[in-house]
């Protein structure tokens, strides 16, 4: 090789190392899922399970609510007797649920588990996510194009001064796609009411062995010394009265059972008064208003979980 071919080679070569580095230390820098704790603009996008694994162990609290998409909006400010973080998220499945309680609920005074009706183990596993990442998984995020994109518009969004979607603690505020759940859509709220009904067709209650993130859970806790408490939260009306009629009833009880011999302390508000379709948004009836939330977490959970908490005898110590 000549030495003006050698020249253009270690040229575009430098500028190739150059430009990729650039990128790596821009999507470092501005970290715009919050993966290594470095993120000072905010979060703004969707990273839920990102960000929350950053700021679990930020925020100070003494209490983890963990579930899905229906406590993810319950404020934990709001919330009476216990400095809150909402560990919650958007389709956690209880393999997810477990794997994050098991990286960040190590000191807590009172987990409260949120466990929709007929919830079991999801069919397609996708292990730890919340594990430590190693070098060739940090690289493929630093030199990836869709970072770099998230993080110029995570630098526009700060400047523009939006609010960021996920709090501190956790919380997602309620946004432009709840505010658009709650217009009046009779054709929209029938079709989902009538999806959700249909899920009750058919319906057996899991083995034990198909609930077994549950009983992970449950052991991870106990191990740890931190009192869990489960809270089985409220169904829509018309979604409710199917699951209590027909076969699918003695299913459902029988399952409702069955995650009574997995935790101690289970608070059933499946079919209760918070069923009422007012509680609900109304172009998206599995959803519960954060304000209802707010309301059977410090009138039924948490006075439900200060006194399981008197029957649970203390730690015993070494002798």
């Amino acid at each position: 090789m000549n030495r003006t071919a050698r020249r253009f080679v270690l040229l575009a070569l430098g500028l190739t190392l150059g430009l990729a580095g650039g990128v790596a230390l821009l999507n470092l820098i501005i970290d715009p899922f919050n993966r290594y704790g470095l993120n000072r603009l905010g979060v703004y996008i969707s990273a839920e399970r990102e960000c929350k694994s950053t700021y679990v162990q930020r925020f100070p609290h003494d209490a983890l609510l963990v579930g899905n998409s229906r406590e993810t909006r319950i404020p934990p400010a709001q919330l009476e007797g216990y400095q809150f973080f909402n560990g919650a998220f958007s389709g956690a499945t209880p393999e997810e649920i477990y794997f994050f309680v098991q990286h960040f609920a190590r000191a807590q005074r009172l987990v409260v588990l949120a466990v929709d009706v007929g919830e079991q183990d999801p069919t397609e596993r996708h292990g730890d996510i919340f594990a430590p990442k190693g070098l060739t998984s940090a690289l493929d995020n630093l030199l990836n194009l869709q970072t770099t994109e998230y993080s110029i518009r995570t630098i526009s969004e700060s400047l523009s001064k939006h609010p960021q979607p996920i709090g501190l603690d956790g919380r997602l505020p309620v946004g432009n796609s709840m505010q658009d759940a709650d217009r009046d859509d009779p054709e929209q709220e029938a079709y989902r009411i009538k999806a959700m009904q249909q899920m009750w067709d058919g319906y057996h209650c899991p083995p034990l062995a198909q609930m077994s993130f549950f009983v992970k859970i449950s052991e991870c806790l106990r191990q740890r010394g931190i009192p869990c408490v489960v809270v089985i939260p409220p169904t829509q009306e018309a979604v409710a009265q199917s699951a209590q009629s027909g076969p699918a009833a003695e299913e459902v009880a029988a399952w409702k059972r069955q995650l009574g011999t997995i935790f101690p302390h289970v608070l059933d508000l499946s079919f209760s008064s918070y069923d009422a379709a007012t509680n609900f948004y109304r172009a998206d009836p599995m959803h519960f208003r954060p304000d209802v939330g707010v309301r059977f977490m410090n009138a039924d959970v948490l006075p439900f979980a200060t006194q399981a908490l008197r029957e649970i005898p203390p730690p015993a110590t070494a002798p």
